[in-house]
């Protein structure tokens, strides 16, 4: 652990001194230098002398809010088990009292301000920086169930790596590896490296990746999650760089441009948008970045395949979340969850198949 003070929020909602009560909302401690530190968001600190140093490393610990002969219970749940008991300073009961006061009001009024600010910003104000190569680690699963009953067929999972900001805008796929796993709770797997897509490079303009084309160094058994990899970015992204300017905090909002919009790749599927909302619903912190939270959804879109290998008819509906930096407008995170049921008939189905496809795909910003 790089930093010996462990920032957590299992602990109580007050701290018992004597006879009075401090309600700070965070709480770090400090083992390191032979004390306790009770840590605000105010920024103040209230500082005790521990008489026996615990370990080094403390995981979630709970403080006993009516401590003993002036002691303060801290118990460990790693890597040590047991109580450690540390020695409070006695302090005169005015002191505390306005010390809890000074806490508990510097709390609130530093919390809201430093909260409202982010909630207050309109994204069309902020300025979208590039910074160079970015990297995401690329997780995809997917399986195909037995609608009526759910048994499985079969279920897979593609681990991959993202390049964003290559020279002239462009983008390429690396490191795609493939395993058939037991289930969606599987996390580590060993898979078959698919080395055609070292090198996939292209930059997406407007509608040239629903092109066969666009796929031609991708083998043919493989360009159906080409297909699945490329459009998942390309909607990861451009609800970043386009449609995030128009959302204001918590307020749903329906781009009319994706009404009754048809999505149509040659020689495979056509996806008809009916609608899609989305909506900023809070904030979060990723890899020191304060990020807008956008989730977006759409539930109920015509699906359809016609071509020689098979036929197929269903809807759509898919959610998840994108994770937007309130500094540059540069997505960290994002994650979206599918289900498609669709009547199949082909080849290997000459007898009509109703087919769940369940899949996910998540997208870490790492670099």
């Amino acid at each position: 652990m790089a930093d010996e003070r462990l920032l957590f929020n299992a602990a109580p909602s007050s701290v018992v001194i004597g006879n009075q009560i401090f309600s700070p909302m965070i709480r770090r401690l400090d083992t390191s230098k032979n004390h306790v530190d009770v840590f605000t968001t105010s920024k103040a600190w209230i500082h005790f002398p521990i008489e026996r140093p615990g370990p080094q490393f403390w995981q979630l610990c709970n403080i006993n809010q009516r401590p003993c002969n002036n002691n303060l219970i801290i118990r460990t749940s790693f890597p040590y088990f047991g109580d450690y008991s540390l020695k409070i300073m006695r302090m005169k009961t005015s002191t505390c009292l306005c010390m809890a006061f000074m806490l508990f009001t510097n709390c609130l009024f530093a919390q809201k301000s430093s909260i409202d600010r982010y909630f207050l910003l309109r994204p069309s104000e902020i300025k979208a920086r590039k910074s160079g190569i970015q990297l995401y680690d690329v997780s995809l699963k997917w399986q195909n169930l037995d609608a009526l009953n759910g048994n499985k067929m079969n279920c897979n999972a593609v681990k991959a790596t993202y390049v964003v900001g290559l020279e002239n805008d462009s983008v390429c796929w690396k490191d795609v590896n493939l395993a058939q796993i037991d289930d969606f709770q599987q996390e580590g797997h060993k898979g078959t490296n698919l080395p055609a897509f070292d090198g996939f490079t292209y930059k997406v303009n407007e509608t040239n990746f629903l092109k066969e084309d666009f796929y031609q160094i991708i083998p043919l058994e493989q360009r159906d999650l080409a297909k699945w990899l490329v459009s998942d970015a390309i909607q990861m992204q451009g609800l970043a760089w386009y449609v995030f300017d128009s959302l204001e905090y918590n307020r749903p909002f329906i781009p009319t441009i994706l009404n009754n919009y048809d999505v149509k790749f040659k020689d495979w599927v056509t996806f008809t948008s009916r609608y899609q909302k989305l909506i900023w619903s809070g904030i979060a912190e990723y890899d020191d970045k304060v990020c807008a939270i956008v989730k977006f959804e759409s539930l109920y879109n015509p699906v359809k395949i016609e071509n020689n290998q098979m036929s197929v008819k269903g809807r759509s509906l898919y959610y998840g979340e994108i994770w937007i930096s309130l500094s540059d407008k540069q997505v960290e995170y994002a994650s979206m969850a599918e289900d498609v049921i669709m009547k199949l008939k082909g080849p290997l189905f000459p007898e009509e198949q109703l087919i769940d496809l369940q899949r996910e795909i998540v997208f870490r910003k790492v670099k």
